[in-house]
C-alpha cells in the first residue's frame, strides 16, 4: 500500500498507478493498494474496486497487519518501523502543513 501527500502524488504515486492530485496545497492524502490480500470472499471484486482513494480531513484508514513480520516505510527509506502480526496502523491527514521557504535571487 502506498500513501502520498498531494505533492508526492504527481511523481511516485502516479507512476505506481495512482492519480495526480490537482491541488498541490491540499491537506488530503491519497492511498493506493498495490497488492490485495483477499481470502475467498463473495465481495472480492467489490473490495478490489476500492484500491485507490483520497482521505479527506476527518477520515482515516485503520489497518491491521496480518503477516508474521513486515515494515512500514515513511518517506521512502528515510524512516522505517518493524511490524509484527496483529499490529495496527492508523493513517490520517491531520498533520500540520509543511512550511517551505525558498530564496529567490
Amino acid at each position: 500500500m502506498w500513501v502520498s501527500t498531494a505533492t508526492g502524488s504527481s511523481a511516485a504515486m502516479a507512476a505506481a498507478g495512482g492519480m495526480p492530485m490537482e491541488d498541490v496545497c491540499s491537506p488530503d492524502l491519497q492511498y493506493l493498494i498495490r497488492e490485495h490480500m483477499i481470502e475467498n470472499s463473495p465481495n472480492k471484486d467489490e473490495v478490489k474496486d476500492l484500491d485507490n482513494g483520497i482521505l479527506h480531513k476527518g477520515q482515516h484508514l485503520h489497518l491491521r497487519w496480518n503477516s508474521q513480520k513486515g515494515r512500514i516505510f515513511i518517506d521512502g527509506s528515510h524512516l522505517m518501523h518493524n511490524l509484527e502480526l496483529g499490529d495496527e496502523i492508523l493513517i490520517d491527514p491531520e498533520a500540520p502543513p509543511l512550511a517551505l521557504y525558498s530564496r529567490w535571487d
